[in-house]
Formats: C-alpha cells, structure tokens, sequence
C-alpha cells in the first residue's frame, strides 16, 4: 500500500492532483487517480504540490532517531473492542472502542455497519456510526455507540463493522 502511495506522489505531473480512497468489502484500502466505478463510496483528497528535494532536511531527519515504540506512517484506526446488544425485538445496538495506531491523525472516523440476513445473503441495513471524538491522533482511541430498529432484526444476522477514515 506505501508502494501505490508514493506512485501516486512520485508520477503526479500537476499541483492539483486528486487520489480517490476506497475500502474494499474485504477491508483493503484501494488508492488511484481516477474514481472507481463500481464503489459507491469513496473519498478525495487534493494533494498538495510536491517540493523539490531538500537533501540538507533529509539528513537531518536520518540523524535523528524515532522514538522507541512511536507510531508512525499513515493513520491506521483499528477496531480495539465491539458489542452488539439486543435491545428489543427489533432492536439492536453497536458500541465498542477504536484507536489510531498509525503516526498521522486520522479525521471523520467512523465505524462502517453492513448487516445481511445469513440465509438468504440479502443486506438489510448499511450505515456509518460516528466515532467520538471524530479526529483521533496517533495513539487515541475514541467510542462509538449506535442502536438501529430495523425488521432484520427479528432473526439472526451477520453485522460486519469495519472503521473509515478520510
């Protein structure tokens, strides 16, 4: 994935470049420069122009060691706990806790729901919970907790959480 990254920053030609970020239904992060067209959802970022190389700043950065343990890289939010409680007949409710173990801050994060009805496939509920606090820096967990009325509800279900960021 860091490979495909710097593609994107190394071959960029223009200042105003746009990378699409989707994640796939088995939970690989997709990036490219134009948008895909069998997702729904996806996220922009313009990226900022590219400055020439600065070979005095990279030696300084090589010379100074990273902190024993410190995150670092890209924002990396990952699912740390999940409860899913039946609150009525049709009631359900999501609750659980994120954390950002990457070394970026990861903003509008979110918990991503899909709920399908386990014999016939058939999704019945999709939806996104919001993660408090929505911006997480690097080693801070946020909560989430949702409760949906929804008649799929009344028998068993598969629910796939999975947390997005932008």
């Amino acid at each position: 994935m860091l490979a495909l990254v710097a593609v994107l920053l190394v071959g960029r030609t223009s200042a105003q470049d746009t990378v699409y970020r989707w994640t796939d239904e088995n939970g690989t992060v997709h990036f490219a420069d134009v948008p895909p067209a069998h997702v729904n959802h996806f996220t922009t970022e313009e990226l900022p122009p590219v400055p020439p190389p600065a070979r005095a700043a990279a030696a300084d950065a090589a010379a100074t060691p990273m902190a024993e343990g410190a995150p670092s890289g890209p924002a990396r939010v990952v699912l740390k706990d999940k409860q899913a409680v039946a609150v009525g007949p049709s009631v359900q409710a999501f609750r659980g806790k994120v954390k950002n173990e990457g070394g970026d801050a990861a903003r509008d994060v979110f918990v991503g729901i899909v709920v399908t009805e386990p014999v016939q496939g058939a999704e019945c509920l999709r939806n996104e919970i919001d993660v408090e606090p929505s911006t997480l820096r690097p080693g801070e967990e946020g909560t989430f907790d949702a409760e949906f009325d929804n008649p799929c509800f009344h028998g068993p279900t598969d629910a796939n959480l999975k947390v997005e960021w932008r």
